[in-house]
């Protein structure tokens, strides 16, 4: 089985060279050391280069000197020195989903090329795999990254929607543009399409809850991944059901200081992440009892799949695309946004006629830095 591993993401000091430094040096002269410490790992050059190297600090001299163990190769003035968490990744396979995890290797990130490739000999395509980077000379983790299997990732994960944006939008190595930023935009692409298969499907993401009325409180906390209700019933005093009267839905600032608000005639508004009750309850035995419209779990592993009908990916992309092409080129995001209305129109005819039919393909087993991304 191949395991490809993305390079970690460097920073955040970094600075320039202000002079040629040969093989055996062991000081460079930068702009400024400002933020650089003994024992960091610094990364002289770029991903994929040849000749790049990774050194490790000694010390710091006066305000322009980086002190490290002797280069390997001979640098030009200008060259890029960065700060790097890690130098090293270990990996661990496991026979099942959710199993006890082996460390098989831990292998040098081969940074003069874009990623890191590692072939697992003894693996098979039932393996799982999870892997995090490690620095050498700390020995410092990472998080881990998501399990996956050895057949890779779905057409369906965030992680191949994401390649697929990258790869359109001219940025297959995500330099321009972060996949934090991508990840956000396909997960609004998956709310708003959830909002169009409601308004032609109204059956669409129905869910129920309930919740529990407090004495003097009015206001209470939205149900996860909350749309829009299409039904609320409230029984102020009680937590019949059969008791509780249908509520209307009330502007935040509707009514005044002085009206009056009766439990036979409830009403119920929405202020941000939290929703009220009109009239605020005088003890707490009530109960809500809510219908109301929901959408997918976000994607937030590479793994996880954007949760709707078959046949949503091209609609999430092209609305991906739109988004990233709005700050960059007008025509092209134009290009994109009526791509997504053409797919999008397509996608709910198709989701009508309920042909679920899939068949799942796969890429490589991917790992990468921004597996650990917390946005």
């Amino acid at each position: 089985m191949l395991i490809t591993i993305f390079q970690p993401e460097l920073g955040p000091q970094k600075t320039y060279s202000i002079a040629e430094t040969a093989a055996t040096d062991t000081s460079t002269s930068v702009e400024n050391n400002a933020g650089f410490s003994t024992d960091d790992l610094i990364l002289i050059g770029k991903y994929g280069e040849e000749k790049t190297e990774i050194r490790t600090v000694s010390s710091t001299s006066g305000s322009d000197t980086l002190n490290h163990d002797a280069l390997s190769f001979a640098h030009p003035s200008r060259a890029p020195i960065t700060q790097m968490l890690y130098d090293q990744a270990e990996i661990y396979r496991a026979v099942s989903q959710g199993g006890s995890y082996s460390l098989i290797t831990t292998i040098d990130l081969s940074i003069d090329e874009e990623e890191t490739l590692y072939n697992d000999t003894a693996g098979t395509e039932s393996s799982w795999y999870k892997t995090r980077y490690k620095n050498s000379v700390t020995s410092s983790f990472s998080d881990y990254s998501d399990e996956v299997e050895g057949t890779g990732y779905t057409d369906d994960s965030l992680r191949s929607m994401e390649d697929e944006v990258l790869e359109d939008f001219g940025d297959i190595d995500a330099k321009e543009i972060k996949r934090s930023r991508v990840k956000s935009y396909l997960n609004a692409g998956v709310r708003k399409i959830t909002l169009a298969l409601i308004k032609t499907y109204p059956d669409y993401r129905k869910a129920y809850t309930t919740q529990a009325l407090s004495a003097n409180t009015a206001t209470y906390t939205l149900p996860d991944r909350f749309l829009a209700f299409f039904r609320v019933d409230v029984n102020i005093s009680g937590s019949s059901a059969t008791n509780a009267y249908k509520a209307n839905y009330e502007s935040e600032g509707g009514g005044f200081p002085s009206t009056t608000y009766n439990e036979n005639d409830p009403k119920v508004y929405i202020r941000g992440s939290l929703f009220g009750i009109r009239p605020t309850p005088t003890s707490s035995s009530g109960m809500a009892f809510m219908w109301y419209w929901d959408y997918p779990a976000p994607m937030s592993n590479e793994a996880d799949e954007h949760g709707l009908p078959h046949g949503a990916r091209d609609v999430i992309v092209s609305y991906a695309l739109h988004r990233l092409w709005m700050t960059k080129d007008q025509d092209k995001a134009v290009e994109f946004k009526n791509l997504y209305k053409d797919d999008l129109k397509e996608y709910i005819e198709f989701v009508g006629q309920a042909r679920q039919v899939m068949n799942a393909n796969y890429q490589r087993v991917v790992f990468g830095d921004d597996l650990y991304d917390p946005y």
